[in-house]
Order: structure tokens, then sequence, then C-alpha cells
């Protein structure tokens, strides 16, 4: 079932439109996936599953945009856990223009955002004033949805993985 309900899909579909784009909201069960992601210009997954998206699922020169963190344990790392995403990377990397990798994608950004954040919260309960407008929320996505129920926290997922792309090459 869709995540984004009533006033808040229409909200985002609305700011979508006026920037001429065309949002389609899947699922990890939505029938067909791969359909769906091969007609996207920007993939943003946030599904909770290992690789869930092939390389063969994405369109060449495609931006993607993997928020997926998927422990699993492996012996041979010091931590004792190595983290997967959502997109199958060594594939995807061969057909995507950008793509952010896992760890270290969109991650690094939204520790740096939730810092500013912190401070201009600071600030303001202290009576100083901040220059720029604060992103408001961002939220852990959860297994089998693509993103969270507001349309302001997918906003901001997506605006998070664009700041990291900044940083990457192919």
């Amino acid at each position: 079932e869709d995540e984004l309900k009533g006033g808040h899909k229409q909200w985002y579909q609305r700011r979508v439109r006026g920037a001429h784009g065309t949002v389609t909201t899947c699922h990890s069960r939505t029938p067909d996936l791969g359909y769906h992601i091969r007609q996207a210009d920007v993939v943003v997954v946030a599904a909770g599953k290992k690789e869930l998206v092939k390389g063969d699922m994405i369109k060449p020169g495609a931006v993607v945009i993997d928020c997926g963190i998927n422990p699993e344990p492996d012996a041979t790392k010091k931590s004792g856990v190595k983290l997967w995403g959502d997109v199958e990377y060594g594939a995807a990397k061969e057909v995507a223009g950008y793509i952010t990798p896992v760890p270290g994608g969109v991650g690094p950004m939204t520790v740096a955002l939730l810092m500013r954040n912190t401070v201009t919260s600071a600030k303001r309960m202290n009576g100083i004033s901040t220059p720029h407008k604060p992103i408001r929320s961002y939220s852990t996505m959860t297994a089998g949805v693509p993103f969270s129920p507001s349309a302001r926290n997918f906003s901001t997922a997506a605006s998070l993985g664009l700041r990291a792309l900044r940083f990457l090459k192919k």
C-alpha cells in the first residue's frame, strides 16, 4: 500500500509537477518493479531489502540514490558487520550515471544536516538568528516501504541524496 496518503501525496505531486516531473511510488511488492525503475531518470531506493534493485533494472545514465542500510554478520570485518544497500551496487554502477555507495553515500550527509539543524535549534533557543531555514525532519525508512509516511521526509531523503551526488564521480 502506498505510504504517502491523502494530502501528503497530493502536496508532493503538486510540488514535483511544478518542476515538470512525474513521481512513481513503488514498494518491494510492486508487480514488475523493474519496469517502473527502468523508466526513471532518478531512483531513490529505501526499501530495507538487501540488493532489491538489480543492475538490469536501472535505466542507462540514471541517478541512483541508495538510502538502504542492511547489516549482515561478517566475521572478516573488524565491526563484525558488513553493510549492504538496497541496490546491487556492482552491477548498477556500470549502468547508472551517478550512484551513491553504501556505506558512505547519504549517511554522512544525514549526519551533517542533523548537526546543522542541532546548531540552528540551539541558536534559536538562545535568541540568536540563523541565516538559513533548517530541514525540518528526517526519519529512518522502514522495511518494504520506499519512503516514510511524510512527503516532507521523502523530500529530505531525496535532497540528502542529491547533495551527496555533488561529491561523487562515476
